[in-house]
């Protein structure tokens, strides 16, 4: 009398094989999703970039600091913060200790034009460096800040 069916083996390899495939999917989807969430990082950091550098324009053409949106930080506070993300600042000759850097909350971003941001940033206008101080790096632990050296000119 012969039987038919699936030995034991069988179903073991066939189970063990499913698992093997089963973990790089999932593998390659939370790769998938870590570069997604590091650029949406990014993008918003290069926004908020091009914000704080719309919003200098806008003073320096009318004077008016109330396009100076933020709250000032104290310049020791805020290389604290720059050395705990591993960030030098720009140094600008005759004006480093006394660039004025400004923490934006979700209001000054809203005030800036940037809707559904939940980060906090620190901005200086005069240099163009924005960094994110809510995430403060990539899943690749690159810190989340830019400069713009080509926007300060001597």
């Amino acid at each position: 009398m012969q039987q038919k069916g699936i030995t034991i083996i069988s179903l073991v390899i066939t189970i063990i094989l499913l698992l093997i495939l089963s973990s790089i999917g999932i593998g390659v989807g939370i790769n998938s999703i870590k570069s997604t969430t590091d650029s949406v990082l990014t993008s918003e950091l290069i926004m908020v970039q091009h914000a704080t550098l719309e919003q200098y324009t806008k003073y320096k053409k009318t004077n008016d600091k109330a396009y100076l949106v933020g709250n000032k930080m104290n310049i020791e506070e805020v290389k604290d913060i720059a050395n705990q993300m591993g960030i030098s600042l720009v140094n600008i000759p005759n004006t480093y200790e006394n660039s004025d850097y400004y923490k934006l909350d979700k209001a000054s971003l809203i005030e800036m034009g940037i809707q559904n941001s939940n980060d906090e940033y620190i901005i200086n206008y005069i240099t163009g460096e924005v960094f994110n101080i809510t995430q403060k790096e990539t899943s690749n632990h690159q810190p989340l800040y830019v400069k713009a050296n080509s926007f300060y000119t001597e």
